[in-house]
């Protein structure tokens, strides 16, 4: 479009001009035409110009292909943006997830692996899984039992030390029913140790405070066969 018009005022001006000279004398040297430095000025004014259209246009062309870049990457960073804030919506407190608690099949079947491995014989095994019990469900009804259970498996080792002290444990459950099963356990240890006089003691303590207590004839027989 410049271009045309460029050529449409140079073609006006050269007609103009060409129009005056026709009065001039033929033999007139063509340089020494009037019109003719006017038309050497024209020709040099749209060179320039046409360099300067070209070097608009490459400026332009590279402005586009900055802004069509530019673009892309606002693209890009939108996308990132939407995919940051999905993943770090905040849920109300109303609607949060608590952790799921396990439920009383989840403690119970550990309880029976447990057991499982205690009758096995796999003593570090069910004491490994006896002790998670309590640690992680101290107030499971098969808390108690754990800690019964766990004092056997150290009876089982021979560890009789440890074994008197998990059974010992055992009294601080209000509710169990394995009292006086400890009771009796804990004469049996102390005879294993040799330690005749503090085993008759425990014996003794199970015929005291469990008189109803099924061990009870267990314990007055072995009182009667420690007695000197």
């Amino acid at each position: 479009m410049w271009r045309k018009l460029i050529w449409s005022i140079v073609a006006l001006s050269l007609l103009g001009l060409m129009g005056c000279a026709t009065t001039a004398p033929k033999k007139v040297a063509v340089e020494q035409e009037p019109w003719y430095a006017v038309t050497q000025e024209l020709k040099q004014d749209i060179a320039r110009l046409e360099g300067t259209v070209e070097q608009m246009a490459n400026e332009t062309a590279e402005l586009n292909k900055r802004t069509t870049n530019l673009d892309n990457r606002l693209s890009l960073l939108s996308q990132a943006v939407r995919s940051t804030r999905e993943e770090t919506i905040v849920v109300p407190s109303s609607q949060k997830i608590t952790p799921t608690q396990p439920t009383t099949s989840e403690v119970q079947a550990l309880y029976n692996e447990a057991m499982g491995n205690y009758e096995s014989r796999y003593f570090d095994w069910a004491i490994e899984k006896f002790s998670r019990l309590m640690r992680q469900h101290p107030q499971s009804s098969l808390a108690d039992n754990s800690q019964y259970w766990l004092a056997e498996c150290y009876y089982g080792l021979e560890d009789y030390p440890r074994a008197i002290e998990e059974f010992r444990k055992v009294f601080s459950y209000a509710d169990t029913e394995k009292d006086d099963d400890a009771q009796l356990k804990l004469g049996f240890c102390y005879a294993n140790m040799g330690n005749t006089t503090q085993a008759i003691a425990e014996f003794q303590k199970l015929l005291n405070l469990y008189p109803d207590s099924e061990f009870a004839d267990v314990a007055r027989m072995r009182v009667d066969e420690l007695s000197p």
